[in-house]
């Protein structure tokens, strides 16, 4: 029943969870994920790729674009895998036997390998999966400038890579988006803040594969965008809370009042009458689960799309309601999808309440938009100019400023019976997402014995969170029937809410 309830409630409008719908499809790349436990060996994994190469050259009826660049990003368990050289040359090796993709006459394979959180899960809010997630294409098309100088790392070990990944802008908006997603912490691994690698690899007569060079890198941007007109779909499961608080006084990140039924109210106080109720109707629900932390984040919207947008059919969280969290938080999605189309920042609410007088329920928002590199300081840049745009009704930088509205919202509690199956995760997709909290998911299933190869697929897991980025004046995937009303400028967030995913 309760699923049968969430299906319907995500079929409004256009927020339609299907396989075709979100389906990207591509004619200058290969994608695959190998799925496998941290206990499976190199021989099963490669024998399983053996099997799948060459069932699908069985299959494959024609010649496909030349393939000499590969991007493989591996879960942490896999980490000394993708060190190890006897290991990738039989890997690759493998991935290139004749596919029908005209690599004959290849010379050098040029290769991204990178360590992330682990692979998009096949369900919401559960853990993500552990193996290899790969792309195959022209080096060209989907690692431009992967020889860069710009995007070598130093002889530092501390530095912080990312790869991002340009694709299908979001529904109403004709900017391509960027996906930067940040690589896994590796240091219990192999003693680097992140694990990143360009590498080329030379074949020999046989097709075997020697290593003829290899750097790390710091950032590495893929190029996979589909060819048909499907858009980005965000998946950001919340639960609001309040309707939108006009923000009556902040500066920077900081929020002092909003007001609340025509009243200035400390920020914080709404929440803190709110949240121990949430507590006490979880317990009510399901009296064996133990009481965790509850992540509270915050959409800030801009004055003129607080009239816009239609809040009055917002389902809020209400304690005794007949709905479940999992239901209202599906419902939401569609116009948490609207907002973020429409340039609307999501923070993560840092701290908040206690004190007195003017710093009476202060509110401190998470002030990160964007990645930076080391060296990099977009954000104390972004946070001084959120005071030089205190004033402004239309505020660039994002931060909660007088005038603005915040909706207020935390993570459902979403059960593994309530989880909806995510059929469209595991279709032929690319799909990037937040990894949940191990200690806050659902029960732990076991990883698989078996190693399961998906063709088509590739996703990625950050447990720091991704970020977003829309590239203006982009060409080719909206057509001449994009919404006028789309949001045409540039903008950047985070979205670290644990089990968010972006698909196409």
């Amino acid at each position: 029943m309760t699923r049968r309830i969430i299906s319907q409630s995500i079929r409004s409008g256009s927020y339609v969870f299907n396989a075709r719908q979100i389906r990207l499809q591509s004619t200058i790349s290969q994608r695959l994920s190998i799925t496998a436990s941290p206990k499976a060996t190199q021989g099963q994994v490669l024998d399983e790729l053996n099997r799948h190469v060459l069932k699908a050259a069985e299959k494959a009826h024609h010649d496909a674009p030349a393939t000499n660049g590969i991007a493989v990003l591996a879960s942490r368990d896999f980490t000394s895998w993708l060190e190890d050289e006897n290991f990738m040359s039989a890997f690759l090796a493998t991935l290139s036997k004749p596919l029908g993709t005209g690599q004959a006459n290849r010379s050098s394979l040029h290769v991204l390998s990178g360590v992330t959180d682990g692979l998009s899960p096949y369900r919401l809010s559960s853990e993500p999966r552990s193996g290899f997630s790969v792309l195959c294409g022209p080096t060209d098309r989907i690692l431009p400038g992967l020889w860069g100088k710009d995007s070598f790392a130093s002889t530092s070990q501390d530095s912080t890579a990312c790869v991002s990944f340009v694709t299908n802008p979001l529904v109403r908006n004709t900017g391509a988006l960027e996906v930067i997603v940040p690589l896994a912490n590796t240091v219990f691994q192999n003693g680097r803040r992140s694990t990143l690698h360009a590498s080329r690899w030379d074949t020999s007569a046989d097709g075997s594969m020697t290593l003829h060079t290899r750097h790390p890198k710091t950032t590495q941007r893929i190029a996979e965008k589909g060819d048909s007109v499907n858009h980005t779909l965000p998946i950001i499961p919340l639960l609001p809370l309040t309707p939108p608080r006009r923000i009556v006084a902040g500066l920077g990140n900081i929020v002092r009042q909003v007001e609340v039924d025509g009243s200035a109210t400390p920020a914080s106080k709404e929440l803190e009458a709110i949240i121990p109720k949430i507590f006490e109707e979880r317990a009510q629900r399901d009296p064996t689960s133990s009481p965790r932390p509850i992540g509270v984040w915050c959409w800030v919207i801009p004055p003129h799309l607080v009239e816009a947008k239609k809040f009055d059919n917002l389902k809020l969280f209400q304690a005794g309601s007949s709905q479940t969290e999992t239901e209202i938080a599906m419902a939401s999605m569609e116009l948490f999808s609207e907002l973020l189309s429409s340039g609307c920042r999501l923070h993560k609410i840092l701290s908040g309440g206690g004190g007195w007088g003017l710093k009476q329920g202060l509110l401190s928002l998470d002030p990160e938009t964007s990645f930076s590199l080391p060296g990099e300081d977009d954000d104390m840049e972004m946070f001084i100019r959120s005071f030089t745009e205190r004033n402004s009704t239309e505020p660039t930088s994002g931060l909660a400023t007088p005038g603005s509205s915040l909706l207020f919202c935390v993570e459902p509690q979403m059960t593994s019976i309530e989880a909806l199956p995510s059929q469209f995760l595991r279709a032929k997709t690319l799909a990037f997402g937040v990894a949940p909290n191990p200690d806050d998911t659902p029960s732990r299933s076991s990883h698989p014995d078996a190693v399961e190869i998906t063709s088509g697929h590739f996703g990625v897991s950050s447990a720091a969170g991704i970020f977003l980025r829309t590239i203006p004046d982009f060409v080719g995937i909206c057509g001449n029937n994009a919404s006028r009303d789309a949001s045409q400028g540039s903008f950047t967030t985070k979205v670290d809410t644990p089990g968010a995913y972006f698909c196409v």
